[in-house]
Parts: structure tokens; sequence; C-alpha cells
């Protein structure tokens, strides 16, 4: 069975299940992009990068801005707000998601359809599971099987697959048999599955255990960098997470290792900055690997937007800058 890595650091997620999103903040490319969902006496709002309240605390749940929508939840039910408060999307699903490319994953009657950014149902519901688009294809689940649909809902590589994930760098990572191969957007095979462990192409390499070794492949599925480590991540921010004699460190994109392994634990770079685990709390370093901010949270979010998410305990949370200055408590 395929070991999938998977770093999800989030200090609110219990605020919001039912409603699947990534860590506030995590794609920054417009004005509502930067603004950020906080909680106040069990109600929820947005505020700017800087801490000031922008949309008022009165919705039950949020989640960050993607493609200039953010999830609200009113009345038990998920919908969609635009920058300035206003409710584009009236809240009607149980389940929702955030948008990417222009359209969202939501629930109805127990299956997942599409919508646009106004709340068309584009895609109707028919999926058993479903994953958000990436470079104009999206993963889903029918009759058991996985295959890839595309904004017109069209399925356009067949549903054969164990598990499909997204396309990244032009290949999609799909299972078969319970081994990992690649495939291109055409639905042709790239690399036959024969990984035990994989994970998808990021910054034109894919990680990967290739006869009890693990290693990176180009573009062309060629081994381009071997390793002696016991474990290896994707590479973000031109850095790679790996184990050696059962501490973490990175390396760069020729190999090199840029931190030495001698973290419990490490999360992704991300602007500049990587969460780390020393004992049970996490801080943040840089690609020297000198600490940046020392290890005083119980989880701590990748930075995006210029904050980070970090957990303080007793369900507080809060956001911090680069320099490890608290821009909102949850507890103020």
């Amino acid at each position: 069975m395929i070991r999938y890595v998977t770093l999800l650091l989030c200090a609110f997620f219990i605020l919001i299940q039912g409603c699947a999103g990534s860590s506030p903040g995590s794609s920054v490319g417009s004005i509502s992009e930067l603004l950020f969902p906080v909680e106040k006496n069990g109600q929820w709002g947005f505020m700017s990068r800087t801490g000031d309240l922008k949309i008022p605390f009165k919705y039950e749940g949020a989640v960050d801005f993607s493609d200039g929508r953010a999830l609200v939840k009113k009345d038990g039910r998920w919908g969609y707000i635009n920058e300035f408060d206003i409710l584009v999307i009236t809240p009607e699903y149980q389940e929702a998601h955030k948008f990417s490319q222009g359209l969202a994953r939501v629930k109805v009657d127990g299956r997942y359809g599409y919508i646009n950014n106004v709340g068309k149902m584009v895609i109707e519901p028919q999926f058993e599971k479903a994953m958000p688009f990436s470079e104009g294809l999206a993963g889903v689940k029918i009759n058991g099987r996985w295959g890839y649909v595309n904004k017109e809902g069209k399925m356009v590589i067949e549903p054969r697959y164990e598990k499909a994930f997204n396309f990244s760098d032009g290949f999609g990572l799909v299972i078969v048999e319970g081994k990992g191969g690649y495939i291109k957007r055409n639905g042709r095979m790239f690399l036959e599955p024969e990984f035990g462990w994989a994970q998808g192409y990021s910054e034109g390499l894919a990680s990967v255990e290739k006869d009890g070794q693990f290693v990176y492949l180009d573009r062309f599925g060629e081994v381009a960098l071997e390793t002696d480590f016991q474990a290896i991540r994707h590479f973000s921010n031109g850095a790679s997470a790996f184990t050696k004699d059962g501490k973490q460190g990175f390396i760069n994109r020729r190999g090199v290792i840029i931190v030495q392994p001698e973290y419990d634990e490490v999360g992704n770079f991300s602007e500049g900055l990587a969460s780390y685990r020393e004992g049970s709390k996490w801080g943040f370093i840089n690609k020297r690997g000198e600490v940046v901010i020392k290890p005083d949270y119980v989880t701590a979010v990748s930075f995006s937007g210029g904050l980070s998410i970090v957990e303080l305990g007793g369900g507080k949370w809060g956001y911090i800058d680069r320099k490890g200055r608290f821009v909102w408590k949850s507890s103020e």
C-alpha cells in the first residue's frame, strides 16, 4: 500500500468540519486573498494582513478566500461571499469546498458536483468523490473507480484507477493495484505503475521509491537525484524535506543538504520559512537552518500571504507574521 506523506497543520480544523478547505491565505493573488478568517465568541469574520477587522463577526464558520470567494457558514449551511461581504452564493450546502480554477466542489444528496463563481451548477452532482481542478482537470470517483473530467464535465480520462491525484507539471499521479504511476493530461501513461511510494510532480521533480531507494525523477522519468535517506518529500520553495537516522532536514534541487537532519519533524518551506517540531512544540527555521521563530506552538501552518496560523493550546489559536509577532489571537 502506498504511503502518502501529508502535512496539514491547521489550528482551527475542528471549527470547519464538513468543509474541506486548505490553510488560510493559501493562494494570494488579489485583495480578497489578503483577507483571513478570524473568530470571536463562536462567530467568524475576516481581517486584513495587519489584523484590522474587515468583515464583521457574524458567520458560524469561515474559510479563506480563493478566486475571489470565501466559504461562510450560515444557518448550518455553507455558501460564498465576495470581498465586500456580499453573499453571492446562498448558503445551501452541507459540504462545500474552496474554488480552484473557477470551480468549486459541492455535495448534494450524497454526490459531488461543481459550481461556478455565481453558484450555477456546471457539472451535475454525480460523483462519489471529487478533487479540485488543476491544470484544467479534476479527479473524480464514479462506480468505485477514479478518472478525470474537464471543466465542461466531460469524462476525458476514463475512470479506471484506484485513486487519481491532482495534475501538476503536466502529470497526474494514479494508483493501479496499489502501485503509483504517472499519466499525461491526454490520459496516456507516462510512467507505468511500479512505485510502492510516490508523490505528485512538484517543481519539475517527483519523489518516489524505486528498487528500495528513495529518488527524484525528472520530467523525462529519469532518476535526477539518488538518495540514501529513509524518507523524502516533494520539493516546495526549492527545498525538499528528508529523513535520516530518525531526524529530518532539507536538501536543495542539486541534492545538497542545506539544513542538517537534526529536527524531530519539519513542514514544507513556504515564503522562505519552514515549520519544525522540537519535542511537542513547533517553530520556524530559514533555509540556513537558523531558528527564526522559537518553538512555542502546539501546531503551526506554513506561511502564506505573510502570515501563519499557530495553535496555542486550550483551543486558542492566532496569526503570526514572519518575525513571530502576533497579528491576531483568538483569545482577544
